[in-house]
């Protein structure tokens, strides 16, 4: 097997064991509540009593309920994308205002003498505190309905609280939404009559601060300049221009006289003072009028077209298409005519050059610079003026800016707080919420409380449950058992007898065993009893095993009496003792010192060899044992050792019965390896000795050993013990049992088993309560010489 596979095996088995667990609690603690019942219905009777006394004597409260459909309202009904429901909240909200105590106080006021009743008795602070007890509120599940009741013990009360309550609370929402809109639109209208007073305020001010400067109420929104800096500018610019052209002709004067000293021809510069010589007077000597200049440039606009024509047509047409001809004919006719035109004026001018002094041209220069040198000086004194009133001018206008920005602020906070006064009008007239009694409150004659139905299964589920927790808690703190059906329900196994505490015998060995020295008593009964429940079991059980929990529970004594019991039967015993540390039955019979069972098992010889001389007779006809024997150091070794298994073989082979004396199974391991050969153990305890969970270890010790343990034996028992029915051992036979003259004259075996022929069955009498005793068949053969029988291989 893999890893995975031991893995998955293991996840497999683990659900399987946990229920198993669980089954097994479940099982325990039926166990204890079956064995503890008298506690469970103790506890449940009393729960049951006082349920029955409450419910008769509690006073009866009836119950009127209403219900409230609560819609709010909304003024924008398109919700955003994203928003969330708050429908919770705002029912949550009206449930707890519901139940508050100013709801309540004010429902109180409502309140008739007569429907007070909850409150007789009260003082006043105490009133709120008792209503808020009986009432109550519940949103209904996925729907806007509040469910309002109370619980009164006048029916016609219990309906006027809940009316009063209700609209104790219409009235709250109500006035508290008015009131609260009303000292709001209070605030607002302060607030928008303040902003009034300071616009009309700022209004004089501006208006005020535009007629002292004279300013044209114009709006700078618009683009418009004032006239003042419109002014300023205007004459910036023309000082400018003037400034420039006075420059201009200082140059051009500097340049001709320059030219005059070194005896240039000044024609060329003629073209570049015609402003400082007159226009008029410059083309009137060159031949020429304004005609004559738009002309030229009408030709050379169309020569500009023709050769635009001639370019794009070019692209389509070859260059001897007609219209490309005449194209670039006409293109020819104008470069010539501009041609002509430019050389006809390039003589002019020179011509003019020839004309005119050189002298007059001087002279008119320098009057055309004087004449801009005045008109500059005057464009700048006006620049000045011009520029300080617009200084002063611009400060004003700063302060008119700030007041038309304080206005228009002033007029939107305004709108404002109109538009929220307007609003809170409205609101006014539409409450945040809307509340509707769907259902009226009346009076109701059965009451809600007490109900049977709710105390009986209050008084059944908590007496249950409680006697269950006394149960548990008592099993868990009393670890003694208490009865044999609790001692064989709690171990899983019969109580096959029960043997109260024996009074000591005097004489030796088997003489002082009850069973042989009084088998007629009342003691004696117990031991027969056992014998009897293992003989018609339905298996076979020849070898058995006899130990007990812990040292001193009286196993060998009920060994011995066991014994003697089967051999006054007419069985043919032998007793081993195999308690080879502190053999008690080897003691018994006074044969300490004496070789037995340790000698078999140490002997390499067979132990059908080794054993028939080492079996010791006793008194009682057809009983024997086999003593332990010589100490040796290990125990536990010689009773796992092969030698034993062909010891237990042997003995089977020649006796009827094989009781093999082991010492407690919790001490050692010994009985544990002895109960994987025989047909079954029994457990010897003393109830008032033992510790329950010790007991039930030494339980769980044989079955885990593979050793099948046939029941237990309480032994040692007082005649104080309760639960274990001593009148006769819980089986019905009373003290005088057994002392009748017949008894006392019949034989001990006569008792139990009466025996007719091989074909005739035998008759069992006085069994333990509830064992089945099956018939059986048995082969009778010589009193002196029992038959014995095949035994399965060891």
């Amino acid at each position: 097997m893999t890893a995975s596979d031991r893995n998955d095996t293991s996840y497999a088995d683990t659900p399987s064991a946990s229920t198993n667990e669980f089954i097994t609690l479940v099982f325990r603690l039926l166990r204890i509540f079956r064995y503890r019942k008298r506690v469970i219905l103790s506890t449940l009777y009393c729960f049951l009593l006082a349920g029955g006394a409450y419910y008769f004597l509690a006073p009866r409260y009836y119950q009127s309920s209403a219900k409230l459909l609560i819609i709010e309202q909304k003024i924008d009904q398109l919700s955003a994308v994203g928003e969330t429901d708050n429908t919770g909240n705002t029912m949550a909200t009206h449930r707890e205002l519901v139940m508050s105590p100013v709801v309540i106080k004010n429902a109180i006021k409502r309140l008739a003498p007569e429907h007070r009743v909850d409150l007789h008795g009260k003082v006043p602070r105490e009133w709120v505190r008792t209503i808020t007890k009986g009432l109550g509120a519940n949103i209904t599940r996925k729907t806007n309905i509040i469910d309002v009741y109370y619980r009164s013990l006048d029916p016609k009360a219990a309906a006027a609280v809940v009316n009063a309550v209700i609209q104790s609370y219409l009235d709250f929402v109500e006035k508290n939404h008015k009131g609260e809109a009303s000292a709001k639109i209070i605030a607002l209208t302060t607030d928008r009559e303040k902003i009034e007073r300071d616009l009309d305020e700022k209004q004089k001010q501006l208006q005020q601060t535009r007629q002292s400067i004279g300013h044209l109420s114009t709006s700078s929104e618009d683009g418009i300049v004032e006239p003042l800096i419109q002014r300023a500018i205007h004459l910036n610019d023309a000082f400018l221009a003037a400034q420039e052209k006075r420059l201009d002709l200082q140059v051009n004067l500097a340049s001709i006289e320059e030219s005059l000293r070194n005896g240039e021809d000044i024609s060329q510069q003629l073209m570049g003072i015609e402003e400082s010589l007159g226009r008029q007077m410059l083309l009137s000597a060159m031949g020429m009028s304004t005609q004559d200049l738009q002309l030229l440039s009408d030709r050379q606009k169309d020569l500009l077209n023709v050769e635009q024509m001639l370019a794009s047509l070019s692209n389509d047409y070859g260059p001897n298409h007609p219209r490309i001809l005449e194209l670039r004919q006409r293109a020819q006719n104008l470069r010539q005519y501009l041609s002509t035109y430019h050389a006809g004026a390039d003589a002019r001018l020179d011509s003019i050059g020839a004309a005119l002094p050189s002298e007059v041209i001087v002279r008119m220069l320098e009057k055309s610079v004087r004449q801009a040198q005045q008109r500059e000086t005057q464009l700048q004194q006006s620049f000045e003026h011009a520029r300080w009133e617009a200084a002063k001018h611009s400060k004003a206008l700063v302060d008119i800016r700030m007041l038309e920005r304080n206005i228009t602020r002033g007029e939107f906070r305004y709108d404002e707080i109109s538009k929220q006064i307007a609003a809170f009008d409205a609101s006014q007239q539409q409450a945040p919420i809307s509340a509707t009694v769907i259902r009226e409150p009346l009076p109701e004659d059965v009451p809600v409380s007490p109900q049977l139905r709710l105390v009986a299964i209050t008084c059944l589920m908590g007496g249950a449950l409680f006697g269950g927790l006394i149960a548990y808690v008592q099993d868990i703190l009393d670890d003694r058992f208490n009865s044999p059906e609790e001692l064989s329900t709690q171990l899983g196994v019969p109580v096959l007898s029960i043997v109260r505490k024996l009074d000591p015998l005097p004489g030796d060995g088997l003489s002082g065993v009850h069973t042989n020295a009084m088998p007629n008593a009342v003691e004696t009964e117990a031991f027969r009893t056992l014998r009897t429940a293992i003989s018609v079991g339905a298996d076979v059980c020849d070898r058995l095993l006899i130990s007990s929990s812990e040292p001193g529970d009286g196993k060998t004594t009920i060994s011995a009496n066991l014994s003697v019991a089967f051999a006054q039967a007419g069985k043919r015993t032998l007793v081993i003792d195999a308690d080879l540390r502190r053999p008690g039955f080897t003691a018994l019979v006074d044969l300490k010192g004496t070789p037995g069972v340790a000698d078999v098992l140490a002997s390499e010889q067979s132990p059908a060899i080794t054993a028939p001389p080492l079996i010791q007779t006793t008194e009682v006809n057809g009983l024997d044992v086999l003593p332990v024997g010589l100490r040796r150091p290990n125990p536990a070794e010689l009773l796992s050792s092969k030698a034993f298994v062909e010891l237990l073989a042997w003995a089977d082979s020649q006796y009827d019965r094989v009781i093999v004396d082991c010492p407690p199974v919790l001490a050692v391991s010994d009985a544990q390896i002895v109960g994987q050969l025989v047909d079954g153990a029994i457990l010897v305890v003393r109830p008032e000795k033992n510790h329950r969970r010790s007991v039930m270890r030494a339980v769980e010790s044989f079955q885990t050993s593979g050793c099948r343990v046939l029941g237990v034996v309480a032994n040692g028992l007082s005649s104080e013990a309760a639960g274990y029915g001593y009148g006769g051992y819980g089986y019905g036979y009373g003290d005088e049992y057994g002392h009748s003259s017949e008894l006392a004259e019949a034989p001990v075996a006569d008792t139990e088993i009466s025996v007719a022929n091989s074909n005739e069955e035998m008759s069992f009498q006085d069994l333990p309560t509830g064992l089945s005793v099956p018939k059986r068949r048995f082969e009778t053969a010589d009193s002196n010489a029992p038959t014995i029988r095949p035994r399965r291989a060891a």
